[in-house]
């Protein structure tokens, strides 16, 4: 007989969307350079302009989509480059 409250681990990586001083957990379901797509559990809003944390790695945002869905909030963000400002 089947557990039906049986929850399977996510194996999908786990990321932090740094919103001015909280930080929200989510994970990551698709990572390229250029775009990410997350889902974040928590309730609340999330501007349109945010920080991922991923793997230690800082990248600035913008949410170019949201879908509000049975398993949490899922984001499809559009990642900026990280400019070195160092000169040489």
């Amino acid at each position: 007989m089947a557990n039906k409250h049986f929850v399977h681990a996510s194996t999908h990586p786990k990321a932090t969307i740094r919103v001015g001083r909280f930080d929200v957990p989510c994970t990551v379901l698709s990572h390229t350079d250029a775009a990410a797509h997350v889902r974040v559990l928590t309730a609340g809003g999330i501007p349109e302009h945010l920080t991922l944390v991923r793997e230690g790695q800082v990248q600035r945002a913008r949410i170019a989509l949201r879908k509000q869905g049975p398993l949490g909030l899922d984001l499809w963000l559009d990642l900026q480059r990280n400019q070195d400002a160092r000169v040489a």
